[in-house]
Protein backbone atom coordinates (compact mmCIF):
# COMPACT_ATOMS: atom_id res chain seq x y z
CA UNK A 1 0.00 0.00 0.00
CA UNK A 2 2.76 2.57 0.69
CA UNK A 3 4.18 2.05 -2.80
CA UNK A 4 0.74 2.66 -4.33
CA UNK A 5 0.41 5.90 -2.36
CA UNK A 6 3.89 6.92 -3.46
CA UNK A 7 2.96 6.34 -7.11
CA UNK A 8 -0.20 8.43 -6.68
CA UNK A 9 1.71 11.33 -5.15
CA UNK A 10 4.41 11.03 -7.80
CA UNK A 11 1.76 11.22 -10.53
CA UNK A 12 0.38 14.45 -9.11
CA UNK A 13 3.85 15.96 -8.72
CA UNK A 14 4.73 14.77 -12.23
CA UNK A 15 1.72 16.46 -13.78
CA UNK A 16 2.62 19.72 -12.07
CA UNK A 17 6.26 19.32 -13.07
CA UNK A 18 5.39 18.77 -16.72
CA UNK A 19 3.10 21.78 -17.01
CA UNK A 20 4.43 24.60 -14.85
CA UNK A 21 8.07 25.01 -15.95
CA UNK A 22 7.19 25.26 -19.64
CA UNK A 23 4.19 27.55 -19.09
CA UNK A 24 6.03 29.85 -16.71
CA UNK A 25 9.22 29.87 -18.78
CA UNK A 26 11.31 29.07 -15.71
CA UNK A 27 13.88 26.25 -16.11
CA UNK A 28 12.18 24.83 -19.19
CA UNK A 29 14.52 21.85 -19.18
CA UNK A 30 12.51 20.49 -16.25
CA UNK A 31 9.49 19.75 -18.48
CA UNK A 32 11.13 17.02 -20.61
CA UNK A 33 13.06 15.65 -17.63
CA UNK A 34 9.82 15.37 -15.67
CA UNK A 35 8.09 13.75 -18.66
CA UNK A 36 10.77 11.04 -18.70
CA UNK A 37 10.32 10.48 -14.96
CA UNK A 38 6.55 10.37 -15.43
CA UNK A 39 7.01 7.69 -18.08
CA UNK A 40 8.96 5.63 -15.53
CA UNK A 41 6.09 6.03 -13.06
CA UNK A 42 3.63 4.75 -15.68
CA UNK A 43 5.83 1.72 -16.30
CA UNK A 44 5.69 0.91 -12.58
CA UNK A 45 1.95 1.64 -12.27
CA UNK A 46 0.80 -0.57 -15.15
CA UNK A 47 1.82 -3.91 -13.56
CA UNK A 48 0.04 -3.00 -10.34
CA UNK A 49 -3.20 -2.36 -12.24
CA UNK A 50 -2.66 -5.57 -14.22
CA UNK A 51 -2.28 -7.61 -11.01
CA UNK A 52 -5.46 -6.02 -9.66
CA UNK A 53 -7.28 -7.03 -12.87
CA UNK A 54 -7.94 -3.44 -13.98
CA UNK A 55 -7.42 -3.53 -17.76
CA UNK A 56 -8.87 -0.05 -18.33
CA UNK A 57 -6.32 1.45 -15.96
CA UNK A 58 -3.50 -0.46 -17.66
CA UNK A 59 -4.63 1.03 -20.97
CA UNK A 60 -4.68 4.50 -19.45
CA UNK A 61 -1.17 3.94 -18.08
CA UNK A 62 0.08 2.89 -21.52
CA UNK A 63 -1.53 5.89 -23.21
CA UNK A 64 -0.06 8.22 -20.58
CA UNK A 65 3.32 6.54 -21.09
CA UNK A 66 3.15 7.23 -24.83
CA UNK A 67 2.13 10.86 -24.27
CA UNK A 68 4.95 11.33 -21.75
CA UNK A 69 7.54 9.94 -24.14
CA UNK A 70 6.20 12.14 -26.95
CA UNK A 71 6.26 15.21 -24.69
CA UNK A 72 9.83 14.50 -23.57
CA UNK A 73 10.99 14.04 -27.18
CA UNK A 74 9.30 17.19 -28.44
CA UNK A 75 10.38 19.39 -25.53
CA UNK A 76 14.00 18.19 -25.69
CA UNK A 77 13.93 18.99 -29.42
CA UNK A 78 12.46 22.42 -28.63
CA UNK A 79 15.35 23.23 -26.31
CA UNK A 80 18.01 22.67 -28.96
Amino acid sequence: MPFIRFIGLAEIAGAIGILLPWWLGIARVLTPVTAVCFAVIMVSAAPIHYKRKEPKNVAINLITLAISIFTAYERFAGLA
